[in-house]
């Protein structure tokens, strides 16, 4: 059946003065398949055409009656069309109509349901626009080189495996850069594709674009960013400005989404990927041709622009502790003092890798040390002073490491009020040689294996008269023992002294000043 227009065409062909026959030869003439004979002579014989030539074929919509028509009106109008299906609907008017019991059958099927809602619509009956739809607004391009964004993206190739990627665009040139790996990514993982995207590129860009992933962002509350440590400490580094995105608002950063989708599509979708050496193998390559490409959105090549505009706005690079080429560590091998020197300054490294080879990286503002294996040890902030010896305190030297096993064996064997008070004194007075120290006076007490009372009442007497080498102690302890007291002159004295000595009267050295005395005016008068 002709369509209005058609049928309109042949009755101007016959004001114009064209035959049935003409009209067929004129549809040949445009090269144009003509309509039937019979057809052709059934609008040519008509005064006008009708205004609703199907009227007649039409026919009647089953649901198109009362109560069908307002229920399904009202479902349609609750719901937007793409939260449910039509099978829905029909399932609705099931329960509403037949399982009430009110009807034994619906007039139509789900087709017939589903045609008649496409009737609706077309004829405006139900409104078909979302009420909270978006408003877009266009998104400038930034200058060269200002921003980078990046995205994470997952294929899944079993039930147990994935293969993760992180996607890199520059936003003007539209350059995508791509890395993958068996697991998902973390903090420092991601800064260490960051920082490879930069090398590759020969620069960075001064703002990145992110999404709040908990890689990047560890909470936000009022457009209040708090960024992971690790992700944190790399912006500081590389003087990196950040943008981040709306949580669970893909649509606020479409190109690097788009990029993610491009990925999984136009790489993965095609190829046979078992494990993670055949993306590694393919995905270099692939890239290299998409970035020589024609770019859909800005109809240029990503690489020509990068190569001619961008690359030359991109910012120096700057070395990150995140660089995990080996060529980028300096080795330097070290002696009996454990410090490594850059600069004439020395810093410190634990005492346990004298004679061996460790390896460094400078940053910005710090050193960054590392055991042959690359495992991490220490930094240090850079020291300005010429010279210098830095030494970190978990670094230094603890010549009485082992005194506090003593300490505990003696506190198990001989607590006591003034137990605690006597160990302060001993660490005090006796600070470089604390384990020889409490190490005699528990060899002392295991020999003499004491009354537990009698010992306490040694250590009180110890702290009151400040009693606190071991010399001091045996002598308190014999004192003490022997019931003796130490208020006296000379028992003062022999605690004061572990030696004997020898005293003598003042008389004596009267007599020896004297003498001197005397000899020297026998020389001055000869």
């Amino acid at each position: 059946m002709l369509d209005k227009t058609q049928m309109q065409e042949i009755q101007d062909l016959k004001l114009r003065g064209y035959t049935k026959a003409e009209i067929l030869e004129y549809y040949k003439g445009q090269g144009r398949k003509p309509p039937s004979r019979p057809t052709i002579s059934k609008y040519y014989d008509m005064d006008v055409v009708p205004d609703n030539p199907r009227e007649k074929l039409s026919k009647e919509k089953a649901f198109d009656i009362s109560p069908f028509k307002e229920t399904i009106v009202a479902i349609l109008e609750d719901n937007s069309r793409n939260e449910f299906c039509i099978s829905s609907v029909y399932d609705v008017l099931e329960e509403k109509f037949i399982e009430n019991g009110d009807l034994e059958s619906l007039p139509g099927n789900e087709q017939t349901l589903r045609n008649y809602v496409h009737y609706l619509e077309e004829s405006g009956q139900i409104d078909t626009s979302e009420e909270h739809r978006r408003v877009y607004d266009h998104v400038f391009d930034t200058p060269p080189g200002e921003q980078m964004l990046i995205d994470f993206g997952e294929v899944r190739l079993s039930k147990n495996a994935a293969i993760h990627f992180i996607c890199l665009l520059l936003r003007y040139s539209r350059l995508l850069c791509v890395y993958a790996q068996d697991h998902k990514y973390d903090a420092t993982e991601a800064c260490q594709a960051i920082y490879r995207s930069f090398c590759r590129l020969g620069g960075r860009p001064s703002q990145l674009v992110i999404d709040q992933d908990a890689v990047f962002v560890s909470s936000e509350t009022y457009g209040e960013v708090i960024r992971t440590r690790v992700f944190d400490d790399f912006c500081t580094e590389q003087n990196l400005k950040l943008w981040v995105c709306n949580k669970h608002d893909p649509e606020s950063k479409g190109p690097i989404e788009n990029s993610v989708g491009f990925v999984k599509k136009n790489f993965f979708s095609a190829r046979k990927i078992t494990c993670i050496d055949d993306v590694w193998r393919s995905l270099p390559g692939w890239l290299n041709r998409k970035n020589k490409r024609i770019h859909r959105t800005t109809l240029h090549i990503p690489n020509a622009v990068f190569r001619d505009i961008e690359k030359k706005a991109l910012r120096p690079m700057l070395p990150s502790v995140y660089e995990t080429s080996p060529n980028s560590f300096t080795p330097y091998e070290l002696h009996g003092t454990p410090y490594v020197m850059y600069k004439s300054c020395r810093y410190s490294v634990p005492r346990e890798y004298a004679y061996s080879t460790v390896k460094y990286k400078v940053t910005t503002g710090k050193i960054h040390i590392y055991d042959e294996n690359l495992t991490f040890i220490c930094t240090h902030l850079l020291s300005e002073r010429k010279g210098s010896f830095n030494q970190l305190d978990e670094h230094k030297k603890n010549d009485a490491g082992d005194w506090i096993d003593i300490m505990e064996r003696l506190r198990s064997q001989w607590n006591c009020y003034d137990f605690q008070h006597f160990i302060n004194g001993v660490k005090k007075e006796n600070p470089r040689h604390i384990a020889k120290q409490l190490g005699a006076i528990e060899q002392f007490l295991n020999a003499e294996n004491p009354d537990k009372a009698l010992v306490a009442e040694v250590m009180k007497i110890c702290c009151k008269n400040f009693r606190y080498q071991f010399s001091q102690f045996k002598v308190v302890y014999e004192y003490t023992r022997a019931g003796r007291s130490l208020t006296g002159t000379e028992g003062t004295e022999a605690a004061m002294k572990a030696d004997p000595v020898d005293y003598r009267k003042m008389d004596a050295y009267n007599k020896a000043f004297a003498d001197r005395v005397a000899i020297t005016r026998g020389e001055v008068t000869a």
